[in-house]
């Protein structure tokens, strides 16, 4: 039976750091527990095996569309896709807003709003690929995972566009955990800087919350990275660092600083 204290340092951090809100007890129990409970890799994206395509639809939008089933709609009828879009928004004083998610700092001084769109769609050109299409211009109806089918937008600095371009050169686009999704981060070890691979968005979203030393595909990317031999390190000026307040309450609530002793690359 594993212990947290087995963990590699900067592993026992992330962990903590990403469950200090529960404690150090439940995160202790979390990999105590966890042997025979490997994490799951997600699930396949919907539609029919295939290429991807992106299709002008005559709502002015883009679908991804394979084996000439539109991905984004529901049912077909009369060569028309039907689909439908969760909307949802916050109203201020000062008058609605898009919700981005994340944590309010006023949430009583809020109301919310939602309400579901729906409308049918066909087809009026021949695809393309779905790289060139901005992300305006995408369709955003169907089910949230067929977000994550579009490949990501162009890094905003030029030297992470050269990390991504490497990696897709040498180990391809998709995802290098899951293998069923587009790359869209380039993921990197933050105590060395070493990049070990390029990531969808889900995996790349729960990686840090693996709790496994070994016998789980996410323990055995963070042990063998399928860059690791590319070399590549990954900007400091680039690294994400939490805020002054948000590093105070996660000690707060763990009672001591995980990453003490520790120092991410530089």
């Amino acid at each position: 039976m594993a212990s947290l204290d087995e963990l590699p340092p900067y592993r026992r951090a992330q962990l903590l750091w990403r469950w200090a809100h529960q404690g150090l007890a439940y995160v202790e129990d979390l990999v105590r527990n966890a042997e025979k409970r490997p994490c799951p890799l997600p699930s396949a994206p919907p539609g029919p095996p295939g290429k991807t395509l992106a299709v002008p639809g005559d709502d002015g939008r883009f679908h991804l569309e394979r084996v000439g089933r539109m991905l984004c709609g529901e049912t077909e009828s009369a060569s028309a896709w039907s689909h439908h879009q969760h909307c949802g928004w916050i109203e201020r004083e000062r008058g609605p807003e898009e919700w981005m998610g994340g944590r309010l700092d006023d949430p009583d001084a809020v109301t919310w709003g939602s309400l579901v769109v729906e409308w049918t769609v066909r087809p009026t050109g021949p695809g393309v690929d779905p790289g060139i299409v901005e992300r305006p211009d995408r369709c955003h109806g169907g089910r949230y995972e067929l977000l994550h089918l579009w490949p990501p937008r162009p890094a905003r600095t030029a030297s992470i566009r050269r990390l991504r371009a490497a990696l897709v050169a040498e180990l391809g686009p998709d995802c290098h955990l899951c293998g069923l999704y587009p790359g869209a981060m380039v993921d990197h070890d933050h105590q060395t800087g070493q990049v070990r691979g390029l990531l969808c968005a889900f995996c790349n979203r729960v990686l840090e919350e693996c709790p496994h030393l070994t016998g789980c595909p996410r323990a055995d990317y963070l042990l063998s990275p399928p860059a690791a031999g590319l070399n590549l390190r990954y900007p400091a000026s680039q690294q994400w660092q939490p805020t002054e307040a948000t590093r105070q309450r996660k000690i707060e609530l763990l009672g001591f600083d995980p990453f003490e002793g520790l120092h991410p690359a530089s």
